[in-house]
Order: C-alpha cells, then sequence, then structure tokens
C-alpha cells in the first residue's frame, strides 16, 4: 500500500468517476484505475461498485473514506511543517487565481495580501479552477480565487463576486437591438458554450440551467478560449453569454463594433470565492491571517461583476 494508491482512491471516491479523477491528479484514467485494484487486492475487498458511466461505494470504500482522508492530510501537513522551517520565518505565501475571472478581482486578492504580508515573498499560479482545487488540498497553495461552489469536505470558501451576465451576438443579429434579453429569447437559436472542464461542478449548474430555460440547441467550443470564441459568432452569426467587457479579461475582445453585447434579464448563479483548505487555517499562522484579510475585504460585500 502506498501513498499514490490512497490519493487515487480519494480521487474516486470524491468525483465517483476515474476519468474526473484522472484529471483532478493531472494523470490518464488507466493509472488511477489500477492505482484502485491494486489497494482493492492489497486489502482483499471492493471499494467501488463499477457499472457502466458510473461508480459507487461499496460498505468497506465508505469505512475507508475518512480514514484515508485524514491520512492524508496529516502526510500533506508535514509538507507545510517543512515549508515553515525551511523557510526561516520568510515563508512564501502561495496563492492561485483561476484564468478565467476578470483580472480585477485577482489584482485586489494579490494586494490585499501584499498588504497583510508586506515582508513575505509572494507566488500566483494561474490556471483552471478544476487544478488550483487539488493543489489547496495537497498544501501546494495557502488560498485561491477559484469558481464556486465546491464539492471538497476538506476545502472553506468565501464568495467574493457574483457574475452578472450579458449575450454577445453580431451587430447585425436580429436580437442585437434588444435592451436587455431572456433565456426564452433564443429558444430556436443555439448558444454557443464553453466546456466543463475548468470548474466541472459550476460549469455543469450553469448548463443545467440553461436547459431549464428552454434552450435546446448547444455549440460547445473545446475550450475557454474568447478569441476563438469571438471568431465562431463572427462566422456563425451565433449567441453566447460573456461578461460586461468593462470587466477587462477575455471580455474585452467583444469591445468592438463587430459585436452587440445586450443585457440578460434571468439570474444565472455563478459565483467566485476565495478557497482554503479548512486544516491550514486552523494550524498554519499564514493561511490564518490571509483568511482574515479575505474576510475583511470581501464579507458581505459580495462584488457584481
Amino acid at each position: 500500500m502506498d501513498v499514490q494508491q490512497l490519493r487515487c482512491f480519494l480521487a474516486v471516491a470524491e468525483e465517483l468517476h476515474f476519468g474526473r479523477a484522472a484529471e483532478r491528479l493531472h494523470l490518464t484514467p488507466s493509472p488511477v484505475s489500477r492505482a484502485v485494484k491494486d489497494l482493492e487486492r492489497e486489502l482483499g475487498a471492493e471499494l467501488f461498485v463499477r457499472r457502466y458511466h458510473q461508480v459507487e461505494l461499496t460498505a468497506n470504500g465508505r469505512a475507508l473514506v475518512e480514514r484515508v482522508r485524514d491520512i492524508l492530510e496529516q502526510l500533506d501537513g508535514l509538507k507545510d511543517v517543512f515549508r515553515e522551517a525551511s523557510a526561516n520565518g520568510n515563508r512564501v505565501v502561495r496563492l492561485g487565481g483561476t484564468h478565467l475571472c476578470p483580472p480585477a478581482v485577482m489584482d485586489r486578492f494579490v494586494a490585499l495580501t501584499e498588504r497583510r504580508f508586506p515582508a513575505r515573498p509572494l507566488d500566483t499560479t494561474i490556471a483552471p479552477s478544476a487544478e488550483l482545487l487539488p493543489a489547496l488540498e495537497r498544501g501546494e497553495l495557502d488560498a485561491a480565487l477559484v469558481h464556486l461552489p465546491l464539492d471538497r469536505p476538506r476545502l472553506d470558501s468565501l464568495v467574493v463576486a457574483r457574475y452578472l451576465f450579458f449575450l454577445v451576438m453580431r451587430s447585425d443579429d436580429p436580437l442585437a437591438t434588444a435592451s436587455e434579453l431572456s433565456l426564452q429569447d433564443l429558444w430556436h437559436r443555439t448558444l454557443t458554450v464553453g466546456p466543463p472542464t475548468p470548474q466541472p461542478l459550476a460549469m455543469n449548474r450553469l448548463h443545467r440551467r440553461l436547459k431549464e430555460a428552454g434552450i435546446t440547441s448547444f455549440h460547445q467550443l473545446p475550450d475557454h478560449d474568447a478569441v476563438k470564441l469571438a471568431s465562431h459568432i463572427r462566422h456563425s452569426h451565433g449567441v453566447a453569454l460573456t461578461l460586461h467587457p468593462r470587466n477587462g479579461g477575455s471580455a474585452r475582445v467583444f469591445d468592438d463594433p463587430a459585436f452587440a453585447v445586450v443585457p440578460l434579464r434571468d439570474d444565472l448563479v455563478f459565483l467566485l470565492g476565495v478557497a482554503w483548505r479548512r486544516s491550514r487555517a486552523q494550524q498554519d499562522d499564514v493561511v490564518r491571517e490571509l483568511v482574515r484579510a479575505v474576510r475583511q475585504e470581501w464579507s458581505g460585500r459580495t462584488l457584481t461583476l
């Protein structure tokens, strides 16, 4: 039995899907499946019921989850102790930020960290939420700006911003002259969307809400690339969701007379928040102080983007 087997087991237990667990661990499904089978062989018990496109924990698997989670948390905690000791009081503060959030929010997150820790070096990682969350669990990041909600019991979070969506289309589109639009106005149109991979829980919930509103035709792009999205809208006369270009970042590509950006009447819940590992906020002075700074900055003052 080794640590990698335990990490693979816990990832599958939390995702209930070998493919998603592999993505979370930056592996392919084969080594994850092999590690779980090796663990089952060593324990002499099946940990999962495997069905087509469906995985469930057995009673033995459910009994093991919390123990494995505790073991890995303690092992990851050893890294924190070593980092703190080796830093000689000058430990690096490690932040993460989703590459899809408006830059001004990430800048504000970095600025408040610099104000709270003026003497400490700061390291920032920009990546999809789906990569930042496992890094938080492993103790490789102190806090990260990610899309919510979370389905990871070891993490805690605070909402800092709520997205206000707009619809973007070509300026000569029949819908472009509307003062505002509803999702029901798109029942006869194909809505262009991105993949769920950056944060599957948040993105899948958004996609379900769109379907519930009556949209039945979707064109899914392979990634969240604003330039490709703009090109697709130009050439296909498509429609897509966006933030207002004034928020900067990737939405700035639509600050162009070729496009119309129309307010969306419907309230689509999509949240941005700061996340951290709960146990580290209790044991690590830097994380505890960082969480305190985040709460002072945003608690009760959620931004609307």
